[in-house]
C-alpha cells in the first residue's frame, strides 16, 4: 500500500474504499451525550496550534488550581491547557504533565466532576510520545486508582490533509498521498522517526517496550460499518494498549467518537494521543465558517500597522514568508540568528529591530519580523533546544517591547506562537474565536494580557500552501 499510495491520488483511492457511514446527526448525538455526562474533556496541547478545529472555548496558558476551578465551572464541556512541551526538554515535559495531572485531579475531586485527558500533538507525529501519555496515565492511576484500558493514537488532521489508512499516516499535497515518514518532518532533530506504519512507529517510539503486534487496530472498514463494529473493538481493549485509528474524514471520526462514548458508558476508560481533528468530533463541536475581516482587527487600532512574527524553519514556512514579503508596503525586519547567539550581538540586534518595529507600526505600516532562514543546528539535542530557545526569546522580546497596540498579531510556528502568547503577550486565558483559514486559529486575548481583547492569529508552521500567510494578511488589509 505504501509505495502505491505515493503514486495515487486521494480521489482515485476513495473509489476503491467502502462508503462512509451516514453520520447525519451523529455530531449532535455526541454533543448530547457529552452534556448529559457533565464531565470535562481537557486537552493538553503541546503547542498553541491545537485549537485549529474548534471555536467558542477557552484555552489556558497556566494550570494553577484557581484557573482550573474557573475552567471546571465554565459551561463548555471542553477546554485546552497550553503546555508548550514540544518546545521544552523531556524532563520539563514530564514535570509539566505531572503537575497538570495532579492539579486537575484535585480540582475534579473538589467539584465532584469527571474528566478525560487528550494529549494533543503534531499531525506529523512529532512530540513527546510515549512520555506524555505515560506520565498522565501514571498520575491518574496513582491518585485515583483508575487504570486506562487503551490509549488511542489518532494523528488525523483533515483540514491540513493528514489522514491514516491501513495503519500508515499520510500527508496529502495536491491530492497526492505522501507517507509522513518520507517528509522533512520525520527528520526533525529532536522528534525524528523512521516508521510511517503507526504500529511500527509505536514500537520505535517505545524502544520495543510495546511491539507492533501488541497494538489494537481500528480499520477503515470497521469504521465504515458503523458505531457498533467500532465499539466491539474498543470493548476488547485492556492494559492501556495502543489503539491505532484509521480515518479519512470527519464522518469516520464521528463514528469513532460515538463508539467511544458508548464504550465509556459500558465502563471502558481511555486516554488519547491525537492531532486536532479528533477533539472537534469527540467534543461535539459544530462546524463554523472562517472568521470575517472585522473579527481579525483590534478594536480602535485601524490606524496602526500589524505585526507578523515568523520563527518556524520548515520549508513550507520559508516559502510562505517569501510570498508574504511581496505584499505592498510590508516592512521586512530580519533578525540575524548568528548575531543573537552572541550575548553582545543579541542586545544590538534586538535594539535595532525593536526600534524599527515600533516606528513602522505607529506610522501604520505592517511589519514582518523573522529569524534569518539559515538553520543553525548541532548534533546534540540539548544544544539544539538552547539555540531554539534563544531565537524564540529574541522574537518574544520584540513583542514585549511594542509600545503601541498593533492592528493585528500573527505568530508563525508552534514554539514561536506559544512563547509570543505566554511571554510576549502575557496571556493567561484566551477565548478561541475560530479560524481565519483551514487549521489557523484565532484567539481573543484576555483582560490580563499586554494587549487585552485583541485577535491573536496562531499560524502553524506546517499548515497552508505557499500563499496562505500572504492571503491571511490580505484578508485583514483588503478593503471591502
Amino acid at each position: 500500500m505504501n509505495s502505491e499510495a505515493k503514486r495515487t491520488t486521494l480521489a482515485a483511492l476513495q473509489n476503491e474504499l467502502p462508503l462512509e457511514w451516514d453520520n447525519n446527526g451523529l455530531r449532535q448525538e455526541i454533543k448530547r451525550l457529552n452534556n448529559a455526562r457533565g464531565r470535562k474533556i481537557i486537552v493538553l496541547d503541546d503547542d498553541p496550534t491545537g485549537v485549529q478545529t474548534v471555536h467558542d472555548i477557552n484555552v489556558l496558558t497556566m494550570w494553577d488550581k484557581e484557573l482550573l476551578r474557573e475552567a471546571f465551572d465554565a459551561p463548555e464541556t471542553l477546554f485546552y491547557i497550553l503546555t508548550n512541551t514540544r518546545g521544552l526538554d523531556a524532563a520539563a515535559a514530564e514535570q509539566i504533565n505531572r503537575e497538570i495531572a495532579r492539579n486537575v485531579q484535585a480540582v475534579a475531586a473538589e467539584k465532584d466532576k469527571g474528566f478525560t485527558f487528550v494529549s494533543r500533538s503534531d499531525s506529523m507525529l512529532r512530540g513527546y510520545y510515549p512520555l506524555e501519555t505515560d506520565v498522565l496515565s501514571d498520575e491518574v492511576l496513582r491518585v485515583s486508582g483508575r487504570a486506562y484500558d487503551g490509549q488511542l493514537i489518532i494523528p488525523a488532521f483533515f483540514e491540513a490533509g493528514r489522514i491514516t489508512l491501513e495503519n500508515t499516516h499520510y500527508m496529502v499535497e495536491n491530492q497526492t498521498l505522501i507517507p509522513v515518514h518520507e517528509t522533512e518532518f520525520a527528520k526533525d532533530k529532536v522528534f525524528g522517526y523512521e516508521n510511517g506504519d503507526l504500529t511500527e512507529w509505536v514500537e520505535e517510539k517505545t524502544e520495543g517496550r510495546i511491539q507492533a503486534g501488541q497494538c489494537l487496530v481500528i480499520s477503515l472498514d470497521q469504521i465504515r460499518k458503523g458505531p457498533e463494529a467500532v465499539k466491539e473493538v474498543l470493548l476488547g481493549a485492556t492494559g492501556n494498549m495502543p489503539i491505532i485509528v484509521n480515518a479519512l474524514t470527519y464522518a469516520d471520526m464521528d463514528v469513532l467518537s460515538l463508539s467511544l462514548l458508548q464504550a465509556e458508558e459500558q465502563g471502558k476508560s481511555f486516554i488519547f494521543r491525537t492531532a486536532a481533528s479528533f477533539v472537534k468530533s469527540y467534543a461535539g463541536i459544530s462546524d463554523q465558517g472562517y472568521l470575517p475581516q472585522e473579527k481579525l482587527i483590534a478594536d480602535k487600532q485601524q490606524s496602526h500597522g500589524g505585526i507578523v512574527v515568523v520563527g518556524s524553519y520548515v520549508q513550507k514556512t520559508t516559502r510562505q514568508l517569501e510570498q508574504l514579503l511581496t505584499f505592498p508596503g510590508i516592512v521586512s525586519l530580519e533578525i540575524d540568528v548568528e548575531s543573537v547567539l552572541d550575548p553582545e550581538g543579541y542586545k544590538l540586534e534586538l535594539g535595532r529591530v525593536i526600534a524599527e518595529a515600533n516606528k513602522h507600526i505607529a506610522e501604520g505600516r505592517n511589519v514582518v519580523v523573522y529569524s534569518s532562514r539559515k538553520l543553525i543546528a548541532v548534533d546534540n539535542k540539548a544544544d539544539n533546544f538552547k539555540i531554539s530557545r534563544t531565537v524564540s526569546g529574541a522574537l518574544v522580546e520584540i513583542v514585549k517591547s511594542l509600545e503601541v497596540v498593533p492592528k493585528f498579531i500573527i505568530a508563525k510556528g508552534g514554539i514561536t506562537s506559544s512563547d509570543v502568547a505566554t511571554k510576549g503577550l502575557a496571556i493567561r486565558k484566551a477565548r478561541v474565536l475560530g479560524q481565519v483559514a483551514a487549521g489557523i486559529p484565532v484567539w481573543l486575548t484576555g483582560a490580563e494580557a499586554k494587549f487585552s481583547g485583541i485577535p491573536y492569529i496562531v499560524f502553524p508552521g506546517n499548515v497552508g500552501d505557499e500563499r496562505t500567510l500572504l492571503e491571511t494578511v490580505e484578508k485583514i488589509e483588503v478593503k471591502k
